[in-house]
């Protein structure tokens, strides 16, 4: 893995990220729909430049991905 961690952002991966949401917002209710959501969260704040949350290592399997 390379020592940057700075991800470059590009015109490609926004319309990645807003498709992606889309296709989110179609899923039915329910654990697959909150997990999709708080993935996209996740994505979308790192995308700003915020801080993740444990210097982005790896969560425990069950937990979400939620500020």
């Amino acid at each position: 893995m390379p020592t940057s961690r700075t991800i470059r952002v590009t015109p490609n991966l926004m319309a990645c990220l807003t498709e992606l949401k889309k296709a989110v917002q179609e899923l039915p209710a329910g654990e697959r729909k909150k997990r999709a959501m708080a993935a996209l969260g996740y994505l979308a704040r790192t995308f700003r430049g915020e801080k993740q949350p444990l210097r982005g290592t790896r969560c425990p399997p069950d937990t979400l991905i939620i500020k």
